[in-house]
């Protein structure tokens, strides 16, 4: 069973963006603004994902490949790391830190539209440095962008960006993205 998670989880990405679309618009009435666009940064990540991981794909290979120069397509980022990058940096971190901008203080939602807005620069510098496509630049450029940056506008127009939440989601950010490049070192030594 985990073999298949870890070979198939990106084919659920787009169903589940769409039905947690339609789940955010049943509460649309009832819902601040700000609140809904940081749970919608959520669904657009899960789109970002269907692009890199499923259609057209192969964002893995193309990173060992133009990245670590590796002639193995598994190496040193391997399916398993995929995976659980994923799962813990968007299906885990992304949900919670909207709930807590929900219940605890909407500063905790600022961290969803900067990890999509700083991972979506990344592909367009590889891009910019690659002279091609990487899979996951379509999305990042017309869907994370846009409404990353305008999620963090609305949520600054509503006083929850100040200095201290804008440190703490680049940190947090940072050191995800960080904790990705040590593991895919780490897994090719």
């Amino acid at each position: 069973m985990r073999q298949y998670l870890y070979h198939h989880w990106a084919e659920s990405t787009l169903i589940l963006a769409l039905g947690i679309i339609v789940l955010l618009l049943s509460f649309f009435s009832v819902t601040p603004w700000y609140l809904f666009l940081i749970w919608l940064q959520f669904p657009i990540y899960l789109i970002h994902e269907f692009e890199e991981h499923v259609f057209p794909g192969k964002f893995k290979e193309f990173i060992n490949k133009e990245i670590f120069k590796s002639t193995d397509t598994n190496a040193p980022l391997t399916t398993v790391a995929v995976f659980w990058i994923n799962i813990l940096a968007i299906w885990v971190l992304f949900p919670l830190a909207a709930i807590l901008a929900q219940n605890v203080s909407p500063k905790f939602g600022l961290l969803l539209p900067v990890f999509g807005l700083f991972n979506a620069t990344l592909h367009i510098v590889m891009f910019v440095v690659k002279r091609k496509y990487n899979p996951g630049l379509v999305v990042s450029v017309l869907l994370n962008y846009p409404t990353g940056i305008y999620t963090v506008y609305v949520l600054a127009q509503n006083g929850f960006v100040c200095a201290m939440s804008l440190s703490a989601a680049l940190l947090v950010t940072i050191l995800a993205h960080a904790l990705i490049v040590i593991m895919v070192i780490r897994a090719r030594k």
